[in-house]
């Protein structure tokens, strides 16, 4: 669900520059930079904030307060690890604010939904996946590819839906019903844009995807 536009009230962007900032300190803190600038990371960071600077460019709206666009932060989440996700993602957030004219205010809630949330559900997803079932592709690519971005793009977008309610005063049976069933619509698309490219790259170039670690 895509937020970046709306009038959102100033306690809530304010709080979420609050929590946004240290994170993102954090993540950043902890990004591989040197990898991100040699070697396989360096073609595929930079390529996947292009690619996903254009997805979320791609934006349609059926309400006042329902935009949308597929995501792809599952899958940088997979093929950069969890902090070069959220670092990226910021990046992904400026350009995207830049170009489109959103009021910067609501930048931070919409990292905090878009980036930092789906990538923490996905990479969750991951983690569970490695402890409870067998380290194989199939596995790797149908769980934490399709099912954690699937996941990972409905948490978003409930999260989304929590704010229209709390701050903007949707109703909720429009919030948590008609938007949250274009959602689960769009999850089948999100799954197959990650699952797709997350299976070809393990495949052809294990290098590119930092969380596939083999057989």
């Amino acid at each position: 669900m895509d937020l970046s536009r709306l009038a959102l009230p100033d306690a809530w962007t304010t709080a979420a520059w609050l929590a946004a900032l240290p994170i993102l300190a954090f993540a950043a803190g902890r990004a591989r930079w040197r990898e991100a600038a040699s070697g396989a990371a360096a073609q595929v960071w930079p390529a996947a904030l292009a690619a996903l600077v254009l997805l979320w460019s791609i934006r349609g709206s059926v309400e006042p307060h329902f935009a949308f666009h597929l995501s792809g932060v599952a899958a940088l989440a997979l093929a950069t690890g969890p902090w070069l996700a959220l670092a990226g993602g910021a990046v992904v957030v400026a350009a995207t604010f830049a170009l489109g004219g959103a009021p910067w205010v609501n930048a931070a809630l919409v990292w905090l939904l878009a980036v930092a949330l789906p990538a923490a559900v996905a990479i969750g997803v991951l983690r569970m996946t490695e402890r409870l079932l067998p380290a194989n592709y199939f596995v790797y690519v149908f769980v934490a590819a399709f099912l954690g971005s699937a996941v990972a793009w409905l948490a978003s977008g409930a999260a989304g839906a929590v704010v229209l309610v709390a701050a903007l005063d949707v109703p909720p049976a429009l919030a948590f019903g008609d938007y949250l069933l274009y959602l689960a619509i769009l999850a089948v698309g999100e799954a197959t844009l990650t699952g797709m490219s997350i299976a070809l790259c393990a495949a052809y170039r294990p290098e590119w995807v930092a969380t596939w670690r083999g057989p």
